[in-house]
């Protein structure tokens, strides 16, 4: 028993070595993106690099960036959920103008109407689930950092 345990120990010591399970930049860069554009900002804290943690503390980040409305919370998860991401290119999203403009533009509401927002609420959550969202490029330059082995996002705070 003691000679499996030794060698699974062994195997993986020596894939940690070899640097196995190691992200690739482009996926944490990924994984950066999703996690800020879906508002899950304890995980985005995760992929920046020490020189912005030592300038900026996770509570002073999430505060700074955090979407603050339930429903600007649900509606920058199901926008992320449309985004795509090819790095070394471009980031497909939804054109934002063009969905509001589209939805809010000739919308008035009736004046009878007890809740108009939310009546504005479910009429984007209801156009975001279509399959013909109007997309847009985005492009964006990032830079990235090993440290301890692992990628960062450097954002220069």
């Amino acid at each position: 028993m003691k000679k499996h345990i030794t060698l699974i120990l062994f195997f993986l010591i020596i894939i940690s070595f070899l640097g196995f399970g190691n992200k690739s930049p482009e996926e944490v860069l990924v994984k950066y993106l999703k996690s800020l554009y879906s508002n899950n900002l304890k995980k985005t804290y995760n992929y920046i690099s020490k020189v912005d943690k030592n300038t900026i503390s996770r509570n002073e980040f999430i505060g700074q960036n955090t979407l603050g409305d339930p429903f600007a919370q649900e509606m920058a998860k199901v926008i992320d959920s449309l985004r795509s991401y090819k790095i070394n290119d471009t980031i497909i999203a939804p054109d934002m103008s063009k969905v509001l403009g589209e939805i809010f533009g000739p919308f008035h509401g009736p004046k009878d109407m007890e809740n108009p927002q939310e009546a504005m609420r479910h009429m984007l959550r209801q156009y975001l689930k279509k399959a013909d969202v109007p997309m847009i490029e985005e492009r964006g330059d990032f830079t990235l950092v090993k440290e301890e082995g692992k990628w960062k996002v450097l954002l220069n705070l």
